[in-house]
């Protein structure tokens, strides 16, 4: 098959030639799964592998495998009370056939992304219908969400891809059920973004005429937007009921008193410079930062104004850009307004802007790469013959002016496929896989009693319920400060957590293990030096703030904690830089 053909338009209806069309999927579909396999591979290097955000929502999951699991745990009953119904049930249905939780996390995301990239290409022809550029929208989107962590996470947030390209292709495509299934399952799994796509209705009712807003007359948009409100209420009212056990989410009032929601918090919202807002900080837009050639979707208004050759060729649907824009930016400005009411800003543009982009830059790119092939040929056939008549000739439906387009967007397509294939190991690190690097550790509290308790505070901790299935009782990746109900627990078992390694009290010391009932502490060769605790920002930069403050004080003054007193009696295991500590040795041989 000649190269030219691969670019081929029908005359007569504008649609591309279904057998060029079907290439370009599967060339399409080669993108995920080639991304997906280097996930897959880097998930499966080595025995104790995790994706970071999966610490969050999947390990507390492992309890449909073994309710014994976590028992008590105030960290494990927050995320799987905060994990929508979908998500929740789509675990447990695989956890009843036999695959852990947290297996299907490494597995889903490749899935995940194959099913996105179907839909996008489907749907960017109902935009411009150029297989070809189907493919550049395909790898861009890719690009975009193979370099951060959202679908390599499994979490959640992972399924908006698939779901949210579903609804778009739907929505475009005028299937009035298959659009309200995708509206009900994006409320299942991920709510917040339900808002956007209601929104996304509601702004498809107004036409712009004469520079003035007017309802449109097709009665279509009427009933999508009336079933959709229907079916997202439906959905949503459940959602908002299931988390009530902790309460409402933090106020205004609050947030502005806690440092954890300033510029150097682990939330942070306040205080962001401009650059912060535009690509992080959950109040910003958090647009995508890489790949870089998104930006030119920037260009796409002047380019559509543009008397370029293939703008013809784009059609009326690609106002459903504007209309996910405008409608993030609706419900974006609205979560301000609210604060956290609707959760955070960011969520409503973080998502959204990750299709729009990619999509409108694979739009402005075609239509640039076609105009400058064919006044490159335009040249060429003038100094060739030194006669106008060639560019008349050139001009005619027939002349090879597709081929040498073909040309030029394979060129470039080759290009950024370079580009791409060049970036693994970028990709990987931004996934944020973490791999463990103490199984000894790691199978000493596997072998503990299930309801076994830890009380630390290094980095490591953080993977101890991930890669050994037990319970810590304070650690930095579960510091969210978004429910007073949940947080204020946390914050005091944190601070107990802290007495509890600093203190050289005897007695306060033993206070808390009896109170919690901890099991075992781990420290760091640096534990009790005063800039291990200087060291750790989610820490000074929190409510703890005073009590952290105090420790480092008491160590700054030689007084020696409990804990590192009895720290060489009653260790049980040391690997690298950690050492475990036996809890109840301590409360005895200071008895």
């Amino acid at each position: 098959m000649r190269i030219k053909n691969l670019l081929k338009l029908k005359a007569s209806s504008g649609q591309p030639n279904k057998h060029h069309e079907f290439i370009w999927l599967c060339l399409s579909l080669m993108i995920p799964l080639y991304f997906g396999l280097l996930s897959l591979q880097r998930a499966f290097s080595a025995e104790n592998v995790v994706q970071d955000d999966a610490r969050h929502h999947v390990v507390w999951l492992q309890r449909y495998i073994d309710p014994q699991l976590f028992p008590n745990d105030l960290i494990a009953h927050y995320f799987q009370t905060l994990a929508p119904a979908g998500f929740r049930s789509l675990y447990w249905m695989m956890a009843k056939l036999g695959i852990e939780p947290l297996l299907l996390a490494k597995i889903l995301p490749v899935i995940l992304a194959l099913i996105t990239s179907a839909y996008i290409f489907k749907a960017y022809l109902r935009l411009l219908p150029i297989p070809a550029g189907a493919f550049l929208a395909v790898l861009l989107l890719n690009q975009t969400f193979w370099l951060k962590d959202d679908i390599a996470s499994a979490t959640p947030r992972a399924f908006v891809y698939p779901l949210f390209a579903a609804f778009l292709y739907y929505l475009l495509r005028r299937s009035l059920v298959p659009c309200l299934i995708t509206i009900a399952l994006q409320g299942l799994f991920f709510p917040q973004l339900l808002l956007v796509e209601i929104t996304i209705l509601t702004v498809r009712l107004i036409n712009w005429q004469n520079g003035l807003p007017r309802l449109t007359q097709e009665k279509h948009h009427y009933i999508v937007w009336l079933f959709g409100l229907g079916v997202a209420a439906l959905v949503v009212l459940p959602f908002t009921q299931s988390f009530s056990g902790f309460g409402e989410v933090v106020t205004a009032s609050q947030m502005k008193a806690m440092p954890e929601f300033g510029s150097e918090g682990r939330s942070k919202y306040f205080g962001v410079d401009p650059l912060s807002f535009i690509l992080s900080g959950s109040s910003g837009l958090r647009a995508p930062d890489m790949p870089y050639v998104n930006w030119i979707s920037l260009s796409l208004p002047i380019i559509l104004k543009s008397q370029l050759p293939l703008v013809r060729s784009v059609t009326r649907e690609i106002r459903i850009l504007w209309q996910i824009l405008f409608a993030s930016l609706g419900v974006f400005l609205l979560a301000h307004l609210v604060l956290l009411k609707l959760y955070f800003p960011s969520r409503y543009t973080y998502h959204s802007l990750r299709f729009v982009m990619p999509i409108a830059a694979a739009i402005a790119l075609t239509v640039l790469f076609h105009a400058s092939w064919r006044w490159l040929q335009q040249n060429r056939a003038v100094n060739a013959s030194g006669q106008i008549a060639s560019i008349r000739s050139f001009a005619k439906p027939r002349y090879k002016v597709k081929h040498y387009a073909a040309i030029g967007m394979i060129g470039t397509l080759f290009i950024l496929c370079l580009v791409t294939f060049a970036l693994p190991a970028v990709a990987l690190n931004r996934q944020q896989w973490v791999v463990g690097r103490y199984p000894e550790i790691y199978d000493f509290f596997a072998n503990q009693p299930k309801d076994t308790l830890i009380a630390s505070l290094v980095k490591e901790a953080n993977s101890f319920p991930a890669f050994s299935q037990r319970s810590i009782l304070a650690g930095e990746e579960f510091a969210f400060a978004y429910h007073p109900s949940y947080y204020n627990q946390f914050k005091q078992h944190t601070i107990d957590t802290i007495y509890a390694l600093y203190s050289s009290d005897s007695e306060k010391v033993e206070e808390v293990i009896q109170s919690y009932g901890i099991d075992f502490f781990v420290v760091e060769n640096t534990s009790f030096q005063s800039e291990f605790l200087k060291e750790k920002k989610w820490l000074i930069h929190s409510s703890f703030q005073p009590v952290v403050l105090e420790a480092i004080a008491w160590l700054e003054r030689g007084e020696k904690p409990v804990l590192q007193r009895f720290q060489d009696q009653c260790s049980v295991l040391s690997e690298r830089n950690l050492t475990i500590i036996d809890a109840n040795c301590i409360t005895i041989s200071d008895g």
